[in-house]
């Protein structure tokens, strides 16, 4: 597909209430300025020596992850930008960092100062990284990139767009290595057993289900290459990337036989008892080698999307089915004993969650700060039964923080809390039976009539999603739909998806289901999904709030099975900031049932004082809505 070479390493505005917050401080800024711009000359000299035209750094490693170990940050390496997504592009005049929505504050802060020039994606009159390729590299350009880390995909994407404009793309294997030569290495940890009493399935009964539909889709090996996909897959968990209970490892699935590339060392000798006999574990580093081994009569599935150039030049002889990974929708479905472990894991988080809400409700304000918070959740996990660490980095977003989309505290300068202004904590648990991702926000004080509007206009949009029963083969753009509808009416938007899938104790962000404009799949019984709709006013304040859903059957009729969502997370939302008077009467009905819900299961397991406190804030709305409310409704 590509020219390859072998590097040689030389050396919408909401109205003001009472008196604002204190203005808060910035979130976490990225590198020194001087550093982005040491790095980013070294790398230029390498791109002028080898004659690159522009370098390409995405997100990534070798294995499609979003979240990654320290190795494969190249981009916040050479940007300062430490967000889970984001492009890079190098040329020897520009460095330009494309984010998407949810990132555009936070990487003009961790910029700031810098060369980067941060293009935001979603924003009028801004390119997409084809299209500025496209003008600003002339005819007869190179575009270089790390094979280790770019998938098929996108390359095959920039090919068809670069290649009529007379722009080549190469391949360039350690040039990273020799700009970057303080590179960490790969540090893998123990790769232990996930037992059956958690996975509900044996990894020999998943890999004859994985057999059966590669048959279906004319394949007869498959190259698995996503960490979470091996893990499930075989029933493993490790802990190579943070905060993602995953282990470095490849498998390659025949149809008698599987191959395990991981690091040997740190297989625990339980693991080795745990595996299908018919198991073969090998190196990590020798996947290359049995890719090119592979006969001619082989018929090989790779997920273009999850396998590198790396890897798709080692395969010599074997036929390529590039088609999306089947695992991805096999390990979405959870079976009974998986949706059991997320309603136990959520029940347990929501008991630090209560406590923690309880604790801000009870204590001054400024005697915290966002760091404080997030410590204290922490505090309130650690002793829980199966809890294992953050599925990702809690974000506490204070006052105007609070509508930063990815918001990052800066630990050298915790942001104090104060009174009279909103509190957003998103945050998410791994427990060995589920993974969790929960968001709440709280007004510390009292609330203004805008902040009551945008919290309850938010709420009506997680009710909506919540309470809707759907055909089956309704897909998330469709439901997305629903959802966004309520923020739609104020001439507002949401500027991220509405939801997203959920692992079980594995990445708290996974396919192939996502609540969001352009996603197609449909929702099918076992799948877990985030809801978690947002409004944010920047320079003022940020709302989301954000339930765990369980799609599950409903019901049949003359047209076919309907499907339903049952809640997961347990924890009560703020009332103080509830206009009910904005709320329907189905509304109004759905809420109070699922607090009494939340009273109820959560009580028997807390404090006398947290009980108390819990029972104010999931006591029934009033029912005095006006009568073109019920209208509404009817």
């Amino acid at each position: 597909m590509l020219e390859c070479q072998h590097y040689e390493k030389n050396g919408g505005r909401l109205g003001s209430g009472h008196a604002a917050a204190p203005p808060p401080k910035r979130p976490r800024a990225g590198l020194p300025m001087t550093d982005v711009r040491a790095r980013l000359t070294r790398l230029r000299r390498l791109m002028l020596h080898d004659r690159v035209d522009a370098w390409l750094a995405p997100t990534g490693d070798p294995h499609g992850s979003e979240y990654v170990a320290d190795r494969w940050r190249t981009r916040d390496w050479l940007s300062g930008f430490h967000g889970s997504a984001g492009t890079l592009v190098v040329t020897p005049g520009e460095a330009c960092l494309w984010v998407d929505p949810r990132y555009h504050m936070r990487a003009d802060t961790e910029t700031a100062g810098s060369p980067i020039t941060v293009l935001k994606l979603g924003t009028e009159g801004t390119p997409d990284l084809p299209t500025w390729l496209e003008r600003a590299l002339a005819h007869g350009s190179t575009l270089g990139l790390d094979p280790a880390t770019s998938s098929i995909a996108a390359v095959q994407e920039l090919e068809a767009r670069l290649k009529p404009r007379g722009v080549s793309i190469r391949a360039m294997p350690g040039l990273i290595d020799a700009a970057w030569t303080d590179r960490p290495a790969t540090e893998p940890a123990t790769v232990v057993p996930h037992g059956l009493e958690f996975a509900g399935e044996p990894a020999s009964a998943k890999l004859e289900r994985l057999r059966t539909r590669l048959a279906e889709l004319g394949a007869t090996t498959m190259l698995v290459t996503a960490l979470d996909e091996v893990a499930w897959l075989l029933n493993l968990r490790g802990a190579d990337v943070p905060m993602s209970p995953v282990a470095l490892a490849f498998c390659l699935v025949r149809q008698e036989s599987a191959v395990l590339f991981v690091h040997e060392a740190r297989v625990a000798p339980e693991l080795r008892g745990h595996l299908p006999s018919e198991v073969e574990i090998r190196p990590y580093e020798e996947v290359a080698a049995h890719l090119r081994a592979l006969p001619s009569d082989t018929a090989l599935l790779v997920d273009p999307e999850r396998t590198t150039l790396e890897l798709h030049a080692a395969v010599r002889h074997a036929r390529l089915v590039l088609t999306p990974s089947p695992v991805q929708r096999m390990k979405a479905c959870k079976n009974p004993v998986e949706l059991a472990g997320a309603a136990s894991a959520h029940h347990r988080d929501g008991l630090a969650l209560t406590r923690l809400l309880h604790w801000l409700a009870t204590t001054e304000p400024e005697t915290h700060t966002e760091i404080s918070v997030a410590a204290q959740l922490e505090a309130l996990r650690r002793d829980l039964p199966e809890y294992r660490g953050p599925s990702f980095g809690t974000i506490v977003g204070f006052g105007p923080n609070s509508a930063v989309g990815h918001y990052a505290s800066d630990p050298s300068a915790p942001q104090r809390l104060a009174s009279d202004a909103m509190l957003l904590i998103d945050c998410g648990g791994q427990y060995q039976d589920g993974t969790t991702d929960t968001t709440r926000t709280v007004v510390l004080g009292r609330a203004t009539e805008a902040q009551a509007l945008a919290y309850t206009t938010v709420l009506k949009s997680l009710v909506a999603l919540s309470r809707t029963a759907f055909p089956k083969g309704t897909t998330g753009q469709q439901l997305d739909a629903i959802a966004r509808s309520h923020i739609w009416t104020h001439g507002w938007e949401c500027r991220h998806g509405i939801g997203h899938g959920v692992g079980s104790y594995l990445h708290v962000h996974e396919g192939p289901q996502r609540f969001s404009k352009t996603n197609a799949v449909p929702l099918e019984p076992g799948m877990v999904s985030s809801c978690e709709p947002g409004v944010y006013f920047e320079g003022a304040f940020g709302v989301r709030l954000e339930n765990t859903l369980a799609t599950v059957p409903s019901t049949t009729t003359a047209f076919g099975p309907f499907y339903a969502f049952e809640t997961l997370t347990l924890c009560p939302f703020d009332r103080s900031l509830i206009a009910p008077e904005v709320l329907t009467v189905a509304e109004r009905s759905w809420l109070d049932a699922y607090h009494r819900t939340v009273r109820e299961t959560l009580s028997p397991h807390l404090e006398p004082d947290v009980v108390r406190w819990l029972e104010a804030q999931t006591r029934p709305l009033a029912h005095d809505a006006d009568a073109g409310s019920k209208a509404a409704d009817r």
